[in-house]
């Protein structure tokens, strides 16, 4: 079943015209109005040209005065030609920033959004279907949304002035004339609903379609597709989407087709009828031929507003869609965090309390967290282990205010972390993810996250120091200035594995923040040198809370709380040493993995 339209027709009017105005200012709206009106009188000039000349020529005027009348007509017309040609210039130039401008919009709320809701499948869906709004290009979209409305009200007051004109010769005529023009509208409206329905059957093909796209040219997806023979498979399911989406597309533009033929058929039996009718009041002499020759130019030129005021229909039902996509994400989520109190105890130890607090990811039907009591005392070291889908990572994200709880309360220094302002929040951690990067920036822009120059030296020396990369940035062709990665500059450089966790690892201690988090920070190092790492981390990081992750449980024995998740619920707590000696799941999984790294140790003793 098709679902209720989210955004009234008026609705998306008033959004377009309203941002319109506060991105370009009240000139562009302005530059629109006088476009239509020029538009409007240019072909009503360029109608009654030759009735004028008409009625120059029987006059008993004097040639030379026939001559300057006709003359001064030809030079206004050009005039409105030439000023209605420049005003739709900037009119479309006005209307090419605007969707510029909407597209920062679109990014600010990319950026600024709660993380929640934008990695959930529903905000990841919103996002792309949003983006067709400004990316497609001029012809779809917010900027073809507006000029359609332009176009349209052009179109109708193209259609009020030739009524009025008509409608002073005969009444009838004028009623002929809206009647076939309500009876084209019908059908220009039943064509565009069936369009309008289509559509979220072409946005699920177009979803399928930019996810293979972006898949084929992305290079760490390349060694697979190449490796295993996998580009005949995706160039067949890309034609399969593209095959699909033109014929949706086609039944669309043959719904309008359909509609555009009976709407000619119309206009064929109306022409016939008013072309006739002006010819008999022309035989009795009722209407003269400048009169007459008026009158043709009127009705044919109505004729041609009444299909620009469809064409313009049609355009608008074609972006509707596309409006209401971009609005929806637009709407969704949480952005302001106006109004909101900040931490009491900012820049200080905090205490986390967890408070019956479960977590449960859309679509899911079972719980990630389950019902948690947790208290993170000021300054604790702890440690978080267990294995892969325990749910650690889903903690830190609750811990740190990422995530929101489905049920329950998460409290900083005892105030509800739902009333306080997320980036307040925010400013109080220093996070480490597993899933580590570099943004294709300058090293040092990527540690400070600050323009470049507004770091603090020393700092940025300090922290490359302590995570151990500092030697490695000195060698590199531009020190901390050199770029990562070759996106933005071809002489940048990629990190392996290892060092680019080391880098994040800098970046952790750059901020300085009260609470350090490292989410698996070291899993691409080997065991020694990830045991190594953590040593040295836990000597910057004194006197600060910190959480550490990893999966490798001798390498978080020194925190002085340790907590063994399974499940999403934490199972054990205690210490290296009472968890060893309780002889549980803990116990188990180390004696388990210490077998597994002497076995291996030994293995590569006896190769070497």
């Amino acid at each position: 079943m098709r679902q209720k339209k989210q955004y009234p027709i008026w609705d998306n009017y008033r959004y377009a015209f309203y941002y319109l105005r506060k991105k370009e200012g009240a000139g562009a709206l302005a530059v629109c109005v006088f476009d239509a009106v020029c538009s409007i009188l240019l072909p009503f000039l360029e109608a009654a040209l030759a009735g004028a000349v008409a009625a120059c020529l029987v006059s008993e005027r004097k040639p030379e005065e026939i001559l300057m009348l006709i003359l001064g007509y030809v030079v206004l017309l050009q005039g409105v030609r030439f000023l209605q040609s420049h005003l739709r210039v900037l009119r479309d130039s006005h209307l090419m920033l605007f969707r510029g401008r909407m597209g920062m919009e679109y990014f600010r709320k990319t950026l600024e959004m709660d993380g929640q809701s934008l990695e959930s499948s529903t905000g990841q869906g919103k996002k792309a279907a949003a983006s067709r709004n400004i990316f497609t290009g001029n012809s779809l979209g917010i900027e073809a949304y507006v000029k359609s409305f332009c176009d349209m009200a052009i179109s109708f007051g193209g259609l009020a002035a030739y009524s009025v004109i008509i409608g002073r010769k005969s009444l009838l005529l004028l009623l002929l004339l809206i009647l076939q023009t309500f009876l084209a509208a019908v059908l220009h409206t039943l064509a565009g609903r069936r369009a309008y329905a289509m559509e979220d059957e072409i946005e699920k093909h177009w979803k399928g379609f930019r996810y293979l796209r972006r898949e084929s040219i992305q290079p760490q997806s390349g060694k697979d597709i190449r490796i295993y023979r996998m580009d005949r498979w995706f160039l067949r399911t890309l034609h399969g989407m593209i095959d699909r989406i033109v014929k949706l597309i086609d039944k669309q533009e043959k719904g309008y087709m359909a509609a555009g033929i009976l709407e000619k058929l119309l206009s064929f039996g109306r022409n016939i009828l008013i072309y006739g009718y002006l010819l008999w009041e022309m035989s009795k002499g009722r209407l003269s031929l400048a009169s007459f020759l008026l009158y043709i130019g009127i009705v044919a030129g109505f004729g041609a507003w009444m299909s620009g005021l469809f064409d313009s229909l049609q355009q608008i039902w074609q972006n509707e869609k596309l409006m209401d996509s971009y609005r929806g994400f637009m709407d969704y989520g949480t952005v302001q965090d106006n109004g909101k109190e900040k931490p009491s105890r900012a820049g200080g130890l905090h205490e986390i309390r967890l408070e019956n607090v479960s977590f449960r990811y859309e679509g899911s039907e079972e719980d990630t967290i389950h019902n948690m009591n947790l208290t993170i005392r000021p300054g604790d070291k702890l440690a978080l282990v267990g294995l892969n889908g325990a749910g650690k990572t889903t903690l830190i994200k609750l811990i740190c205010g990422f995530y929101r709880p489905t049920s329950g309360k998460v409290f900083l220094d005892g105030q509800d972390m739902a009333g306080l302002s997320q980036k307040d929040i925010f400013r109080e951690f220093s996070v480490v993810f597993q899933d580590v990067f570099a943004f294709s920036f300058p090293l040092a822009e990527n540690v400070s996250c600050c323009g470049a120059g507004r770091e603090d030296g020393r700092r940025l020396e300090e922290s490359l120091e302590a995570a151990g990369l500092l030697e490695k940035v000195r060698e590199l062709p531009d020190g901390a200035g050199t770029y990562m990665n070759k996106d933005l500059d071809e002489n940048g450089v990629t990190f392996s594995g290892g060092e680019l966790q080391k880098l994040m690892l800098a970046r952790a201690l750059y901020k300085d923040a009260p609470v350090v988090i490292l989410d698996e920070p070291t899993a691409a190092l080997d065991p020694i040198a990830e045991s190594g790492m953590y040593e040295r981390y836990d000597e910057m990081i004194q006197g600060r809370t910190s959480i550490f992750i990893s999966h490798r449980l001798s390498s978080t024995r020194f925190c002085d709380r340790i907590l063994f998740m399974e499940k999403g619920r934490i199972i054990e707590e205690g210490n290296h040493e009472n968890l060893m000696e309780k002889g549980g799941a803990y116990a188990e999984l180390f004696a388990l993995q210490a077998r597994y790294y002497q076995k291996k140790r030994q293995e590569e003793e006896s190769y070497a």
